[in-house]
């Protein structure tokens, strides 16, 4: 079994990368307006509609819309 030090230690080290992962990032996919890349504005959450969806941006010409997650 870990000690409690042991564990914490570990979920310290998730816990920022899951703060990285958080983060908005480029996605890969073009945007429609002026096909630069898109990015994922908020990583961590997908939208609960039917198909579900995430939130994209171009953080280069403001194109606001979703994708398929």
């Amino acid at each position: 079994m870990k000690t409690l030090q042991e564990h914490n230690s570990s979920r310290m080290a998730d816990y920022h990368l899951q703060n990285e992962a958080a983060k908005p990032h480029p996605n890969g996919i073009k945007c429609p307006k002026c096909d630069k890349e898109l990015w994922d504005s908020n990583p961590m959450v997908t939208l609960t509609s039917s198909p579900p969806q995430k939130n994209v941006h171009c953080p280069d010409c403001g194109f606001r819309g979703y994708r398929l997650a």
